[in-house]
């Protein structure tokens, strides 16, 4: 066996000579191993590295993978499910909605043959089963589908509050107002600008205990300002805000400090409107009217659509009725959705006795937002100042005026005021009725303003029959 194995050897060894002749292989210092043949011709140079490895092929490009379209089985399945997790949510068996949810959500990760208020649905499912933090990423997930869903941003809002994480809050808050504002078809929620208004207070308190030299702090201070200011106009008689606001302005604001920056800022940019409009506020505290309706005038040279500009404008000549009329007549080009421009009007044509035009203001705003009572008793205030814009003491006449007045705030739902005005003897009572019933409308010089084929006027009729 041994002389077998010899004689293999050696016959390869021929072989390789006779078919390449001899060769001699060095090792070069980069490690490349260098071959020689009887000529001394460099037949062929390689890496050690390369010998052992053959050459990396190139990588194949990425291939996206196509979404594979559902089976008209899965579908029935997604269909079934939905039908069965409806049922399990109106029998408030919960964990029983969120297991069908979650096999729908595995055939349909995308949503799209399954309808993603699902996802809506499970969310509401976790936070029954106290799983808050699953409920939430499904809020949040719904929300990026479904952005303008009411009810996911009053989930959030809620959650986001109790974790404490204010600016996420505040994202929330801003966004319906946002919808609340284009949704002209109801009467607008002023209580959301009150909710932002105080989250920005919040988080300003939060940020000046952790750092009183944040310049974010005097942001959302003015950011809360603003919000209430807002509310104010809807609600001027709310006190907690209205304290709230002093209270904002002394403690955030140094308002001589802050004033002394925004003239600075204002030379540096004379057309930087947040500027002049946040130094317009200052001048208004002050007192100096004129000063502030300067500069706001000046906005709108540079721009005549800045409603903010003429809001503030309204705010600040509330007690110059032409330059208020003229400033709320331009708001109502600016944002001819919102009634309370209208409301405004209707006030300040009652204060110039134009009466005829202040009722039409009102079917005005009613036309905008038939829910705002607000309307209802602004109309009615016009029939009760008509009455003391007659010369002669208070008559029969006067009274059947006061009716007028009496069914437009029964409309509005102020009981305590139609009842006042019955046991004040403002509206006529059964002896009055049975003195004077022949006469059944006002006729007097100073009434000719009012039109009897009004509804509101065909009241009187109404109520002398109910004596």
């Amino acid at each position: 066996m041994k002389k077998l194995t010899v004689i293999v050897f050696a016959l390869c060894a021929v072989f390789s000579v006779i078919s390449c002749g001899s060769q001699t292989q060095t090792v070069k210092a980069d490690n490349t191993a260098v071959t020689e043949n009887n000529s001394g011709e460099n037949v062929k140079d390689i890496s050690f590295a390369e010998a052992e490895m053959p050459a990396e092929e190139p990588a194949a490009p990425e291939v996206k993978k196509e979404k594979i379209p559902l089976t008209d089985s899965q579908k029935n399945d997604i269909n079934k499910f939905s039908s069965f997790s409806q049922t399990k949510k109106q029998q408030k068996k919960f964990r029983d909605m969120v297991e069908y949810i979650n096999q729908i959500i595995a055939i349909d990760p995308d949503f799209d043959h399954a309808k993603n208020i699902l996802l809506f649905w499970r969310g509401q499912g976790y936070e029954e089963l106290g799983l808050k933090d699953s409920a939430k990423v499904d809020y949040e997930r719904f929300s990026q589908l479904k952005p303008d869903h009411p009810q996911v941003l009053i989930q959030l809002d809620y959650i986001y509050v109790t974790e404490g994480k204010i600016d996420k809050a505040i994202e929330i808050a801003e966004r319906m107002i946002e919808l609340d504002r284009a949704d002209t078809t109801k009467e607008r929620d002023f209580t959301l600008l009150k909710k932002a208004g105080k989250y920005h207070y919040q988080l300003a308190e939060n940020l000046k205990t952790e750092n009183p030299e944040d310049p974010e702090i005097e942001e959302n201070a003015v950011a809360a300002i603003e919000y209430f200011e807002e509310y104010i106009e809807s609600n001027p008689e709310d006190e907690e805000i209205n304290n709230l606001l002093t209270f904002l302005i002394s403690k955030f604001l140094d308002q001589q400090a802050l004033k002394v920056k925004l003239e600075n800022n204002l030379r540096s940019n004379p057309n930087d409107s947040r500027t002049i409009e946040r130094l317009a506020s200052i001048y208004y505290d002050e007192g100096n009217t004129n000063k502030a309706s300067e500069m706001l005038e000046k906005v709108l040279e540079s721009n005549p659509n800045d409603l903010k500009a003429v809001k503030k404008l309204i705010k600040i000549n509330k007690n110059n009725i032409e330059r208020s009329i003229f400033y709320n007549q331009k708001a109502i080009k600016l944002d001819p959705a919102n009634e309370l421009y209208n409301i405004n009007l209707a006030k300040l044509y009652t204060e110039k006795k134009r009466f005829s035009d202040a009722r039409t203001e009102c079917t005005r705003a009613l036309a905008k937002n038939s829910r705002n009572i607000n309307i209802y008793k602004t109309w009615a205030a016009i029939y009760s100042e008509s009455i003391g814009a007659c010369e002669t003491g208070i008559d029969y006449q006067d009274k059947l005026v006061f009716v007028i007045a009496y069914g437009l705030y029964e409309k509005s739902g102020d009981t305590r005021r139609t009842h006042a005005m019955k046991e004040s003897g403002q509206v006529p009572s059964k002896s009055d009725y049975f003195t004077n019933n022949k006469i059944r409308l006002p006729s007097r010089e100073c009434y000719k303003w009012i039109n009897v084929e009004w509804e509101e006027v065909k009241y009187i009729e109404t109520y002398l029959k109910s004596l």
